[in-house]
């Protein structure tokens, strides 16, 4: 509280934490879209209804936004889970409750592995060619492919992007250019405002096939189905994603491992 009571406006907050902080961050400082604080935490989970979770992979559908509150400790899963249970019901309250349950489980294991969820914990499930860093075209949204420009573009911008935009993302960086994953998750951890060092490391694993039994992949029937096809309508690029699933895992990972059955 007093150190609000310095300042009149997010603007002067911004410029002083700017110079205390220069040197550590990249970019110009610019306050979050997304408010902060205990308050506007405790008014996002109540403006929450669960009733449409069931929606919750298509880019336009409600989401709850509470992750970043979750990621600093603003709110906590408890609580969030006791809200939920006393507010909701059905299938779509299971729903969410499961979506907690993974953010939990990916706590845990960082709390038994510590930072070696940094580096693979499995082998890849195919023979990989990653490489780093990430390359400049992609940092600065100009790989000529309107999906994936859109999705940096919104994460440098807002600090934030729909669970399946991550996934996306992860797999065009991981699967398509051939990226390592430990690139994927620096560049979320940068800019992010839910990016933990749990849910984002484990996650970027689970689509790179270091933590689950095969990679996770799409085409651009899945992106046009779960963005009520904002990007491929009237798209004119080459899309790299406009092959079946089956055609793609030959040309992705080198073999018909069935995958895509």
């Amino acid at each position: 509280m007093e150190f609000k009571q310095q300042f009149s406006s997010r603007e002067e907050i911004t410029t002083y934490l700017g110079q205390m902080f220069k040197g550590l961050y990249t970019g110009e400082p610019r306050a979050p879209a997304l408010h902060g604080g205990r308050s506007a935490s405790l008014a996002q989970l109540e403006a929450f209804k669960a009733k449409n979770y069931g929606r919750r992979n298509h880019t336009n559908a409600p989401v709850s936004r509470l992750s970043a509150y979750l990621r600093h400790g603003q709110l906590s899963m408890l609580e969030v889970a006791e809200y939920i249970r006393s507010h909701s019901q059905g299938r779509e309250r299971d729903e969410f409750l499961k979506q907690l349950t993974w953010r939990d489980f990916f706590y845990l294991v960082l709390e038994q592995k510590g930072l070696k969820v940094l580096e693979n914990l499995e082998e890849p499930k195919y023979p990989m060619r990653w490489v780093q860093p990430m390359p400049d075209d992609i940092l600065e949204a100009r790989t000529n492919l309107p999906c994936v420009d859109a999705w940096v573009s919104k994460l440098v911008d807002t600090g934030y992007l729909h669970n399946h935009e991550r996934l996306w993302f992860a797999a065009y960086t991981v699967h398509f250019r051939q990226i390592h994953w430990q690139a994927g998750f620096a560049f979320f951890r940068e800019h992010l405002l839910d990016g933990d060092i749990a849910s984002n490391a484990l996650s970027w694993q689970w689509v790179a096939s270091t933590f689950s039994h095969k990679p996770y992949f799409m085409n651009k029937d899945n992106i046009s189905k779960f963005s009520s096809n904002q990007w491929c309508a009237g798209c004119r690029a080459k899309c790299p994603f406009d092959k079946t699933y089956q055609t793609l895992e030959r040309e992705l990972f080198g073999a018909d491992y069935g995958w895509s059955s």
